[in-house]
């Protein structure tokens, strides 16, 4: 370490003009350049400490399951390898619930209201256009609230899915209960969480982590999801699981969201696709239990057959359990709500089924394992009319064979 510094002092002093209008003290120099060095130190011991921790738990699993863990294996299982200097972490393992509480796609909403589906706690929020598509704007030091009439809604095990734009400056905050009630004696040591465009920390607790990265880009749409599971509480951005808390020993009752932009930045924070819905065990235990998969989160433009992007994470965990059980057949069937015309919404979930089994095709599974077949509004999972009963209905199954 005292060569390291020895080195980087002599470096600045070096590159420093003698007639430069700098005004500073070789003390402070000193300083600043022992500071820096623990700064580089400490990073690289936390990446040391991480990648190891990351081997570790991937060790574990793989015992676990009696298989290897070849690099061919983790990319099965939905984690792409990591680019040369990128923070390893463990596989994104996040499966959605299916009994939906709360969705909110934005849609009939208009522009520059406050969106129909949300309570206002604190601050602004109103209905923009981003990208083309609808987004909630949420002001510097907002809060929202999903609009649900029941207290302490959230059951035992339920998931939490968003994507949300954020830039370098900007800090999301969720609490998973309701913050105008503000922390509650059923909550226990249950913490808030923040999201930058990093990672998932609860800050409170020293809890969760961020990406090590070397630039910081200019914002980009993320993709946010939570999982809870009697006490574990689990957090993924993007492809990766950031927060992992075995027990937290409180319950969560409610949501809110909330901007805490920081540097002084007024930009508003994007929100949009809210879903929250009960349940999210494993894949393969579902199937076991039930015969089918429910899947809500491979979705589609309202009236089209080509599937979003933002479904490729539940596409490459239905591979992952094709590849991993090779006698596994399945017809894929199509759902949707029973807007429209019935015949027109029946051609429509042909047409989205195809896509779904060309989507897997694509992905090496063997076409004689996948049956494509549209059902339209003909079997609703909810009977009722209401904006939930309708998200619930639209839908893919993938029943087995």
């Amino acid at each position: 370490m005292k060569n390291l510094y020895h080195t980087a002092l002599a470096l600045l002093l070096l590159g420093a003009a003698p007639g430069a209008h700098a005004q500073f003290r070789l003390p402070d120099i000193g300083s600043r350049v022992q500071n820096a060095v623990n700064n580089r130190l400490s990073q690289r011991t936390d990446q040391a400490i991480n990648k190891g921790l990351d081997k570790t738990e991937s060790a574990a699993t793989s015992a676990a399951k009696g298989t290897g863990s070849s690099p061919a294996a983790t990319e099965a299982a939905g984690s792409p390898a990591p680019a040369s200097g990128e923070h390893l972490t463990s596989r994104y393992d996040f499966v959605p619930g299916t009994k939906i509480i709360f969705e909110d796609r934005l849609a009939g909403e208009q522009l520059g209201e406050f969106p129909a589906r949300w309570e206002l706690l604190d601050g602004s929020a109103e209905v923009l256009s981003a990208s083309g598509q609808p987004a909630i704007a949420i002001a510097r030091n907002a809060d929202i609230s999903p609009l649900i009439k029941e207290a302490n809604y959230l059951p035992a095990a339920f998931t939490l899915e968003m994507d949300v734009f954020l830039l370098p400056s900007q800090r999301m905050f969720v609490w998973l209960w309701d913050e105008r009630k503000h922390h509650q004696e059923v909550n226990g040591e249950l913490g808030y969480l923040q999201i930058t465009e990093k990672g998932i920390t609860m800050p409170d607790k020293n809890l969760g982590q961020e990406t090590l990265t070397e630039t910081v880009p200019a914002g980009s749409w993320h993709h946010l999801a939570l999982a809870f599971n009697q006490r574990s509480l689990k957090g993924y951005l993007d492809q990766s699981r950031l927060l992992n808390v075995p027990d937290v020993h409180g319950k969560p009752t409610g949501l809110t969201i909330g901007a805490r932009p920081i540097y002084g930045d007024t930009k508003p924070l994007l929100v949009r696709n809210v879903r929250l819905a009960e349940g999210g065990k494993d894949l393969y235990a579902r199937l076991m239990t039930d015969g089918r998969i429910v899947s809500h989160d491979i979705l589609f433009d309202p009236g089209q057959a080509v599937i979003k992007p933002s479904s490729q994470p539940a596409l490459t965990q239905l591979t992952s359990l094709l590849q991993s059980q090779p006698a596994l057949r399945f017809t894929i069937e199509g759902h949707t709500d029973s807007d429209g015309d019935a015949a027109a919404n029946l051609k429509l979930s042909q047409a989205r089924a195809e896509a779904v089994r060309a989507a897997l095709l694509k992905a090496g599974i063997s076409a004689d394992r996948l049956t494509a077949k549209g059902l339209g509004e003909t079997k609703p999972l909810d009977p009722s009319n209401t904006a939930a009963a309708k998200a619930q209905n639209r839908r893919v199954e993938f029943v087995k064979i």
